[in-house]
């Protein structure tokens, strides 16, 4: 989906001066995928901007990032059947994947497939040559889930109260690197929670950076889940082979997720770096079901309300992108930044490449150069990073002040997303964390 942008840019340039202004702010938001800005202005700049086709683009997409997937499918059909010649081949493929990838979010695993197997079989008859190994990559793992049943949450009345533990480890880092050259100071933290699958107990990592059920092959098979014979692909920190899975029922407290969709992978480098800490992982998909999450780390209690909390006079502060991470809006000294929320992968705060670039004259005087590790799915390895003493964050009205974090200075890692990544270090101090998946919002209260 990230390769529709550019190509409206290159029509946008055609435009008659009086127009460009509005037209280029808006091509510039999309470009930079800032759709918290986008959602905000597009009500009183859409009837402003002259091309059809890019007014409906950035509606599609701001709808499709926040929750209002009947507008995104919609306007998408307007796209496709209206505009297809203007916005060109690539922008109509990129569509394609996104519809369906709604449909699969909702839970329509066959619809999503079809979606995009008859594209690509059109494509093949009238222009063989043509480049689709995207909507291809896509496809393999939509068909690998079609007959799959929609994963699905049943809970009682009322508000349910489950126990939660922040576990501490260190050995994750020792495992891999326990040179005294490289940074074993650093812990890493986890959110645990108690699940029950066919009658046996195991810890589960709640991971917000996980947009489904994540194991190994070991424990699918120890669980009796239903594993589709293909390979697929997961998309982590860098590319795996995978398979896709489902397990019928995980009892979380006296909640049950039925039809778990569950990413399967093998191998120790995949899984040791985010499985050490529990025996899987329980993602996203989860807490949207639950509709909003709780979080009382002090009390080692996540309560999941019957009566979900109203969006906050700040408004929206975060929503998924197309890969179903949570993309998190935070000012740190007053710069407005955006950061992945992902509570598998960092314990505290990885500032990025590009964020270490900007602020490099202020950085550098205050951080200092360290070799160390970094680690996810496909991926544990050695990079260079500056220790920073604290980095404070401001999130709706609270301030959040995260020590011992760091900044990417190596060009060659693999972290490099928009201002960076936070972690499970953002709520692990405070009295009380609101994530509202329904809303699209995260509140801190200290």
């Amino acid at each position: 989906m990230k390769r529709i942008i550019p190509l409206l840019l290159s029509f946008i340039c055609l435009l008659t001066a009086k127009a460009q202004s509005v037209d280029e702010r808006v091509g510039s938001m999309m470009t930079s995928s800032d759709w918290f800005e986008l959602e905000r202005e597009l009500p009183t700049l859409k009837d402003s901007i002259q091309w059809p086709s890019i007014r409906l683009m950035a509606e599609a997409l701001v709808a499709a990032n926040f929750n209002r997937d009947d507008e995104a499918v919609s306007l998408i059909d307007t796209l496709l059947s209206k505009h297809q010649a203007e916005i060109g081949f690539e922008s109509t493929m990129n569509l394609i994947i996104l519809q369906s990838m709604i449909e699969s979010r909702r839970g329509n695993y066959a619809k999503a497939a079809d979606i995009l197997g008859n594209f690509i079989s059109q494509v093949k008859t009238h222009a063989p040559q043509t480049d689709i190994s995207a909507a291809e990559n896509i496809y393999k793992h939509m068909y690998a889930k079609r007959n799959f049943k929609p994963t699905s949450l049943t809970r009682p009345a009322g508000d349910i109260t489950i126990n939660a533990t922040i576990k501490q480890d260190s050995t994750i880092i020792e495992r891999f690197y326990s040179s005294a050259k490289y940074d074993t100071t650093r812990r890493t933290y986890s959110l645990i929670i108690p699940v029950e699958i066919n009658g046996k107990h195991y810890d589960a990592l709640l991971d917000t950076g996980s947009p489904t059920t994540y194991c190994s092959m070991n424990f699918a098979r120890k669980v009796g889940a239903h594993i589709s014979p293909d390979t697929t692909s997961a998309f982590g920190v860098k590319r795996v082979d995978s398979f896709i899975g489902m397990i019928d029922s995980i009892n979380i407290g006296p909640m049950t997720l039925h039809n778990a969709e569950t990413t399967i992978v093998d191998g120790d480098l995949v899984t040791d770096s985010l499985l050490i800490m529990a025996d899987f992982v329980i993602g996203l998909d989860f807490l949207t079901l639950c509709g909003e999450a709780q979080f009382y780390p002090n009390e080692g209690k996540i309560i999941f309300p019957e009566r979900l909390t109203p969006l906050p006079p700040t408004g929206h502060n975060i929503y998924r992108n197309e890969s179903n991470s949570i993309m998190l809006e935070a000012y740190v000294n007053g710069e407005r930044c955006k950061f992945i929320f992902d509570t598998g992968h960092v314990s505290n705060i990885n500032l990025s490449k590009s964020y270490y670039d900007k602020h490099k004259h202020k950085l550098n005087k205050i951080g200092k150069k360290t070799e160390g590790y970094l680690g996810g799915v496909g991926y544990v390895g050695q990079c260079s990073y500056l220790n920073i003493p604290n980095v404070t964050l401001t999130i709706g009205s609270t301030d959040i002040t995260m020590n011992n974090a760091k900044a990417n200075i190596d060009s060659t890692s693999p972290f490099t997303p928009f201002d960076g990544n936070v972690g499970i270090g953002l709520i692990q101090n405070c009295r009380k964390a609101t994530l509202n998946l329904r809303d699209l919002f995260l509140k801190i209260e200290n």
